[in-house]
């Protein structure tokens, strides 16, 4: 018999970051591999992935990473994944674009084009006595997966992003008669998305957007500029859609959207041909042109906010312009939404908004999750990519399925759920979980320290401390030289100023007065170590602060130096250098 554990590294009681494990008998499946975006407070990160770590320990037992979307809270760990581990990526043929080209920007070498593969609607993927079945759903990516493991216990579905919609027909549309094949066989167990479990009903038609653009798509001699997340492949249909009926040529401003739209998949079903297309340079001339305007996060904000304060080099938005936000707040950027609401107010051209009580998100709401367990009739019900009250919604909507109240388990991150024919519960043991910081879209990872100076920097400041001492002797030969920002308002004559200055030559004396004792035990960084701490504590008496205290001491071999201070004008020295920046705090 099987020997089944399901856990999570992130995603629970979080927005994004969804990463989940399927553990059968010791062979690790990888549900998705998202990640989220900061907090307001963590300053200068990007973005937030999982910790890491337990695949690192267990990358031989990986069988492969099954990704259900192109959205970056399913994939965007990918990079980082490959990066440490040679695994293969199971996914549709626009994930595995969006994953290439972010894997490019970010110049993985390791990375091969066979980590990505393929799959079809209802492929059957064969890994000895666990086979893993592939069906299509309805989300904001055209075909989108979920994915059905046959186990000796039973089957374990994991439904990604999906909504309840009967009547799509495109490359959008869900398989429900798959879906319905694999209920009947049995399903032990339903992983399923309860991200909007607390909208009631259901999500159709809360999704399209055609009917608040249609008018605006038929004004004459107005440009239009429509922002969306890359990930809004959906909207991205309606739009182009829009555009083609009101003859407006399409322009794109982003990587990653330019080449989806170049897609096979994209351009059978929206029959864009390359006369429909046109440059961001021939948009600016035109005077009905259609530019799409995309990015993840804050980099969709970001670019928005160039252009409306007028430091974008191509694109100004003009009085003859029509600006569409199309897109309601991300979570983790719902203040940057609001603030690049306010930057395009400002400019000359209208501005239309859409917001998140009219435009859903396309994740399923408590009459889809309701419906889409009825059709699987699953044993047992796991809710996951949600806020703890939503998983609670999600567990209401599971029991009037059918599911009994005692088979719904909601994890937390870290926790582990055994599953059997016979019962399903939590272990007590725990897997470590956590999140890892990356900077500068993705050029490395941002450690705890660095997030607590960088937090020091903006509340306490950062005061430097620099001095020269003789290399043979550790003599002082210069001023002490002490620059601050953030730190202290200046003003002459302040006591505090005249007591750092001596304590500093008093511990630079003391390392001199070791040196001469016992050369050996002479440590200059010992000696810069005493100065910040010592200066550290002194302004924390004096404000309260504990800034960052950066301590430079250069050795000096002596030769050819003339000039040497040793009284009283290191002091003056010290209170010159900071009268320019009085004021300063």
């Amino acid at each position: 018999m099987s020997k089944i554990k399901f856990m999570a590294l992130g995603g629970q009681d979080e927005r994004g970051k969804n990463l989940f494990v399927l553990d059968i008998d010791d062979n690790l499946f990888i549900l998705d591999a998202g990640v989220k975006y900061p907090d307001k407070g963590i300053l200068g990160v990007d973005i937030v992935t999982p910790k890491l770590d337990y695949l690192k320990n267990n990358k031989q037992k990986i069988k492969g990473i099954f990704l259900t979307n192109s959205a970056s809270y399913n994939m965007g760990s990918v990079p980082y994944i490959l990066k440490t581990m040679d695994v293969p990526v199971y996914c549709n043929e626009i994930t595995q674009l969006v994953g290439k080209i972010k894997i490019s920007r970010m110049r993985i070498k390791n990375t091969k084009d066979q980590n990505f593969v393929v799959v079809k609607d209802k492929q059957i993927l064969n890994f000895g006595k666990v086979k893993v079945e592939v069906f299509r759903t309805t989300s904001a990516s055209p075909q989108s997966y979920g994915y059905a493991f046959h186990t000796e216990e039973g089957t374990i579905v994991y439904a990604g992003d999906y909504i309840i919609d009967g009547k799509e027909q495109s490359y959008f549309s869900t398989d429900f008669n798959h879906i319905s094949e694999i209920g009947k066989k049995g399903v032990l167990a339903l992983i399923a998305d309860s991200e909007y479990a607390s909208r009631s009903g259901f999500t159709v038609p809360n999704h399209k957007i055609e009917n608040f653009i249609s008018t605006s798509f038929k004004e004459k001699k107005t440009k239009i500029a429509i922002g969306i997340f890359e990930e809004d492949i959906f909207k991205l249909g309606e739009i182009c859609m829009a555009a083609k009926e009101n003859n407006r040529k399409i322009a794109v401003y982003g990587r990653t959207m330019t080449e989806i739209l170049k897609s096979n998949l994209i351009n059978e079903n929206l029959q864009i041909v390359p006369e429909d297309i046109i440059t961001v340079d021939e948009y600016m001339k035109s005077e009905n042109g259609l530019l799409i305007i995309s990015g993840t996060g804050d980099v969709l904000y970001s670019k928005l906010a160039k252009i409306a304060t007028g430091n974008d080099e191509v694109v100004e938005f003009t009085e003859k312009d029509l600006i569409i936000l199309a897109t309601p707040p991300a979570p983790g950027v719902e203040k940057r939404h609001a603030q690049i609401l306010d930057e395009l107010a400002r400019t000359d051209a209208r501005l239309l908004a859409l917001s998140d009580r009219n435009i859903w998100s396309m994740h399923a709401s408590y009459e889809d999750i309701k419906v889409f367990t009825s059709i699987l009739n699953p044993k047992y019900f796991i809710p996951v990519k949600s806020l703890f009250k939503d998983s609670l919604k999600a567990e209401k909507a599971a029991i009037e399925a059918g599911v009994n109240e005692r088979n719904i388990v909601i994890l937390d991150n870290g926790q582990v759920a055994n599953i059997s024919k016979n019962s399903i519960s939590i272990s007590d043991k725990k897997i470590d979980i956590g999140n890892s910081y990356v900077d500068q879209a993705g050029v490395g990872d941002v450690g705890a320290i660095v997030l607590n100076e960088r937090k020091l920097l903006a509340t306490d400041g950062v005061m430097i401390i620099g001095a020269t001492i003789d290399s043979r002797n550790k003599e002082l030969i210069s001023m002490i030289d002490t620059q601050m920002r953030g730190v202290l308002y200046i003003k002459e004559e302040n006591p505090i100023f005249k007591i750092i200055q001596k304590e500093i030559e008093s511990l630079l004396e003391q390392g001199q007065s070791q040196f001469k004792e016992n050369p050996s035990k002479y440590d200059v960084n010992e000696v810069k170590k005493d100065i910040a701490t010592r200066v550290r504590t002194l302004i924390k008496q004096e404000s309260g602060k504990q800034p960052i205290v950066l301590v430079i001491v250069n050795e000096y071999d002596g030769k050819d130096y003339v000039f040497k201070p040793r009284n009283n004008s290191n002091r003056n020295n010290y209170k010159n250098n900071n009268n320019n920046k009085k004021g300063s705090n």
